[in-house]
């Protein structure tokens, strides 16, 4: 059966949705499977959005980039964090990342209910001593509700990461984990070490790898439990080139939505800074339809 909820086959997916309560979307699925057998072997992403729209089945991200510069009271314009220049004085600097803004238009589950989410992030790290690069692996649990976020906003994931000239690859999966009944896995994840951040130091840190295998171990026990699927599938790899293609490194808020990159034109869109949401500029005020996760960039400050 496939880790990730858009890679579900129909006929897979009826039985993990109505395992973890989410018999509204069991039941649409189930009516495709009555109009036509043969859509068994059909992944969710490959439904057409007339016949299964939920935000959660798409694999693909769009990444937009906050133009504060260009704000005007509550609105910030989104600009392709694709096609934008890059800082280059971020060369070699160490930087922290953490998760800005969580917000959640819909994902699979009990539709009013609470959510269980494994935030697992990677990236890789290199020490200033030469020692080798370090893979990074960090994971923070979010407690979710559909068309809001989680309570905790702005925790620190990583602090000093230092920058390659080539740039640095960034991945965060957001991991729904059905069984609430696993207390003393989700005890251990609310736990200081996991809410703080992982700081990196400019020489290697055997923390790092302590931490790494935390994070490794606890991913391998949670997505080993068949219901507990993958949901976003965020990969943003950080450069100075300027292709199209790769995000641009610079300091601020970064965007990712879960969205085909065609389906947004970001120039229609702007972030209201007093709700938090993704709305358009065309006044109507309704939010963009779309799970969406916000990351901040910023310089790495000796404390």
């Amino acid at each position: 059966m496939a880790q990730n909820f858009s890679d579900l086959k129909i006929s897979d997916a009826i039985t993990v949705l109505s395992e973890i309560g989410d018999t509204e979307s069991a039941f649409e699925l189930d009516n495709l499977l009555k109009e036509d057998s043969s859509n068994a072997e059909l992944t969710l992403e490959s439904i057409p959005e007339l016949k299964f729209n939920k935000a959660w089945k798409i694999k693909e991200h769009a990444f937009g980039y906050l133009d504060y510069q260009n704000r005007v009271d509550n609105k910030i314009p989104i600009v392709n964090a694709l096609t934008m220049a890059p800082d280059e004085t971020l060369k070699g600097e160490r930087i922290n990342i953490r998760v800005g803004t969580i917000n959640i238009y819909r994902y699979p589950g009990i539709l009013g209910g609470e959510h269980e989410i494994l935030f697992e992030f990677s990236a890789k790290h290199s020490p200033d001593d030469n020692s080798g690069d370090e893979d990074i692996k960090y994971t923070q649990k979010y407690t979710i509700r559909n068309k809001g976020g989680g309570g905790k906003q702005g925790l620190k994931v990583l602090q000093g990461l230092r920058v390659p000239n080539n740039g640095i690859d960034f991945y965060l999966n957001t991991i729904y984990i059905a069984n609430k009944s696993e207390e003393k896995v989700l005890k251990f994840l609310n736990s200081p070490i996991f809410n703080s951040g992982i700081e990196l130091i400019s020489a290697a840190n055997p923390l790092v790898k302590e931490v790494a295998g935390y994070a490794t171990g606890i991913t391998e026990y949670i997505t080993e439990e068949k219901k507990n699927k993958i949901i976003q599938e965020i990969g943003l790899g950080f450069d100075f080139s300027g292709t199209t293609g790769v995000a641009s490194l610079k300091k601020g808020s970064y965007l990712a939505v879960q969205t085909k990159k065609e389906d947004l034109n970001w120039s229609e869109w702007y972030y209201d800074t007093e709700d938090s949401l993704i709305k358009p500029e065309n006044g109507s005020g309704e939010r963009l339809p779309r799970n969406f996760i916000s990351f901040i960039i910023s310089k790495y400050e000796e404390e």
